[in-house]
């Protein structure tokens, strides 16, 4: 089994700021692909690239906006030739319980949001449906004729708080929602450590604005290096392996590079790790940086 994975459960940086429950990675699923040794793939996020990391919390209606949903279309038809390329026409991709861009069974929808700032009630917001980016990528991967099925992560794993109030379709609880999981991935429940997680039921930003970007190869080998970050709160940049340019791959390589200049530019540390040399789509990445000036700002480790 291949998981595709939506950007911030491997990246919680990514999200808008105080919708975090986890530092860097959303342990659990780290934890299954681990022990597992599952396969898998990391999205962009197109909202972090799209509007950046001072965005407002969003609903469905801001994103279905005609620029954003090409430049969604645009990402994921490169990233399906990647899937290609390496021989993945079958996987499970994993959203986002509730997120306007990638939730799949339910979404915050609310036409009124836009104008002036004001207090809104999140828990009045939900709707049946997908986001926009699962929109999206459900047309993109359905053309492509790939064989996938669509798995969003259920609130209570992914949000501070009581976000998951109002919500229909998803566990109500922390500890249901892992169950689900496990039973979702194959994996024993009882296995997990839930002990060392020391979740905090707090509606603050628990971002650890900390990144490490690497090849995804250097990640699929679930090293004790890798360990190392994902325990010191580090979010994870993994980018596919690619040895063919074309211009389908350069508007994805082009949305990595400006996620990763809105993480810079917000204060955010990136470090580099590029110990295994990367793909051709690394080392174009690593040019483009340097292009940007944004090597420089870059710790190697």
């Amino acid at each position: 089994m291949t998981l595709i994975l939506c950007h911030c459960v491997l990246n919680v940086n990514a999200r808008a700021p105080g919708i975090a429950l986890w530092n860097g990675v959303i342990k659990p699923i780290y934890d299954v692909l681990k022990a597992n040794k599952i396969s898998f793939m990391q999205l962009p996020c197109p909202e972090a690239s799209y509007l950046g990391l001072r965005r407002w919390w969003f609903v469905k209606e801001q994103y279905d906006n005609a620029l954003y949903r090409d430049y969604c279309r645009e990402m994921l038809i490169g990233f399906s030739e990647i899937l290609l390329e390496n021989n993945i026409r079958e996987f499970k991709v994993i959203g986002l319980g509730i997120s306007p861009s990638c939730g799949y069974r339910e979404t915050q929808s609310d036409e009124s949001w836009g104008g002036r700032p004001r207090e809104i009630d999140v828990t009045k917001n939900v709707k049946q449906g997908s986001g926009v980016w699962i929109e999206i990528l459900e047309e993109v991967f359905r053309n492509y004729g790939f064989n996938f099925d669509i798995y969003d992560l259920p609130p209570p794993l992914i949000y501070p708080g009581k976000r998951h109030i109002g919500t229909s379709k998803y566990p109500q609880t922390y500890e249901d929602s892992l169950r689900e999981l496990c039973e979702k991935l194959g994996y024993s429940y009882e296995k997990l450590p839930i002990k060392n997680y020391h979740l905090k039921e707090v509606d603050t930003d628990l971002r650890s604005k900390k990144i490490l970007l690497a090849p995804l190869e250097f990640a699929l080998k679930f090293n004790d290096t890798l360990d190392k970050y994902v325990e010191d709160g580090f979010g994870l940049i993994l980018i596919p392996r690619s040895n063919v340019m074309t211009h389908e791959r350069r508007i994805l390589l082009d949305a990595f590079v400006r996620q990763i200049e809105n993480h810079i530019k917000v204060g955010h540390q990136v470090f580099l790790h590029e110990d295994d040399g990367g793909s051709k789509l690394f080392q174009e990445l690593l040019k483009l940086l340097e292009e940007k000036s944004l090597l420089e700002a870059i710790p190697h480790v």
